[in-house]
């Protein structure tokens, strides 16, 4: 099996600008880009930028040494000041949260500020124990926002200005190549990645070796590749929630109204979403966290059910009777909707079989398309009557906060969920510091989610990894969206 020179990665989209204020974050920016601190195997953070940090005793203040001599791809120096402004444009990011209200996971912090050349001290409200799970996120990806200013439009893709290991060559849709910025002999020295929806696309792109790894293979594939010794397989659960969403400002139709939400949870078969539309690599989901997460509490997924004897009991309760055409109305309006669905294959068939059952309750379900990611979140901004979309997350009670909390409206609180009970619970969280109060904290977050429903959990899929045997340093972790790219390296031949 000889090493190719470049290494090459299928992925199951188009890409978004290689920009970290961009609309979704694919593999190869945790290539280009570093973050504060990373994520240990152990869920501890660890040095990345920052070699070393340390906490006031009251909890309210971080300082943050970053790594000596540091520099963007460009040469121009990635020092304190550098780090406060790329921080400071992605926490009160205009493009993607109008209304001068920053982004809800800076939260409990009150202001970020260099000391010094090398010294970065963020300022709290409050002691916020786990600060480290924003400093790992990629949605704080340090990058030279002095740079960016010159031309955002093109920033992440007629150029890209990171600290990672990789500098950005070349970037398209469909195309992103980078080359190594050190030139040590154990490293690859040139990465691109592919796009190829299609997941037979890249399983045989895989099987030709016109690509050393990919992405999101299906339940056949996986079984094909089991007893093949050329490759290398993880599967895990991944930190995502798919999801129904309806619009709580739709009175006419009742989505305000927890019985009619939950007339629509009880009447969606989960099982066989996972079943036919992943082909069993996924876990069906009535809570919002996912299984296999920290403060993952089993008992709330224990309480759902399929049953569709009572959905439609609860609708008939709420005056919903069946109508022309099967369909319910109430006082004139029938339950009949459009849903914004994502324009992709695992997408299209999780909505077919979720308009299916809805269908067998009397509610119509009209599915329209757009494509992922920047026009699916313009058209979600225009406030559709039901989406089924899916988050992305590493840290889930966190993402949670800002995709069904009151507090962070407008964004993404697409539904206009309210509910007073859960945005207590969100403070709670992120105020405690033992252990054990996170998880009572947490649990409590998701119970109160589940008698809510501020939207519908569907399921959550697994991720999935196939690479060449002769790749070595490509670990996907556990919680964490994309592998780093650090230490990728060919396996000596045989």
């Amino acid at each position: 099996m000889p090493n190719h020179p470049l290494y090459r990665e299928a992925f199951e989209y188009r890409f978004s600008s290689l920009d970290p204020h961009s609309a979704h974050v694919d593999p190869p920016a945790v290539a280009v880009y570093e973050t504060l601190l990373t994520r240990g195997p152990d869920g501890r953070p660890r040095p990345r930028l920052a070699r070393s940090w340390n906490v006031s005793e009251n909890g309210l203040t971080w300082d943050l040494e970053l790594r000596a001599n540091a520099e963007f791809h460009s040469g121009s120096p990635c020092d304190a000041d550098a780090v406060v402004k790329a921080l400071d444009a992605l926490r009160w990011d205009m493009h993607v949260l109008p209304g001068g209200r920053q982004l809800w996971y800076w939260d409990p912090v009150d202001r970020v500020e260099s000391l010094d050349s090398h010294t970065v001290r963020i300022h709290l409200h409050y002691p916020y124990s786990r600060l480290y799970t924003l400093l790992w996120g990629t949605h704080t990806a340090i990058h030279n926002e002095s740079l960016r200013q010159v031309d955002p439009s093109g920033f992440g893709i007629e150029r890209a200005d990171g600290t990672g290991p990789y500098r950005l060559t070349a970037w398209s849709p469909e195309r992103i190549e980078t080359a190594r910025v050190d030139d040590g002999s154990r490293s690859i020295q040139h990465a691109a990645w592919v796009s190829l929806p299609n997941s037979r696309d890249r399983y045989s792109a895989l099987l030709a070796g016109d690509v050393d790894c990919a992405h999101a293979l299906d339940a056949d594939a996986v079984a094909e590749l089991h007893t093949d010794s050329r490759f290398v397989q993880c599967r895990q659960a991944q930190p995502s929630s798919m999801y129904l969403t309806v619009d709580w400002n739709r009175k006419e139709l009742g989505f305000h109204e927890r019985d009619l939400r939950h007339a629509l949870s009880l009447a969606i078969d989960r099982p066989r979403l996972v079943r036919v539309a992943l082909g069993g690599l996924g876990t069906p989901a009535w809570g919002p966290i996912p299984p296999t997460h920290e403060f993952y509490d089993e008992t709330v997924d224990e309480r759902g059910e399929l049953d569709r004897e009572r959905a439609t009991a609860l609708l008939e309760s709420l005056g919903w009777t069946l109508g022309t055409g099967g369909v319910r109305q109430r006082q004139g309006v029938s339950l009949a909707f459009d849903c914004l669905v994502q324009k992709d294959d695992t997408f299209k068939v999780v909505a077919e079989l979720v308009a299916e059952d809805l269908q067998g309750i009397g509610v119509s379900v009209r599915i329209r398309y757009a494509e992922p990611f920047a026009d699916f979140y313009a058209e979600v901004q225009k406030a559709p009557a039901a989406a089924i979309s899916k988050w992305l997350w590493p840290d889930p009670v966190e993402a949670l906060k800002g995709f069904c909390s009151t507090s962070t409206a407008p964004f993404p609180n697409w539904e206009h969920a309210s509910v007073a009970r859960l945005d207590a619970g969100f403070e709670s969280f992120l105020r405690v510091h033992d252990v054990r109060e996170l998880q009572t904290a947490a649990s409590r977050v998701q119970s109160i989610f589940a008698e809510e429903l501020p939207y519908i959990p569907l399921l959550t899929p697994d991720d999935v990894w196939a690479w060449r045997s002769n790749v070595a340093g490509f670990q996907p972790r556990h919680g964490d969206l994309y592998p780093l790219y650090d230490d990728v390296h060919w396996n000596p031949p045989h």
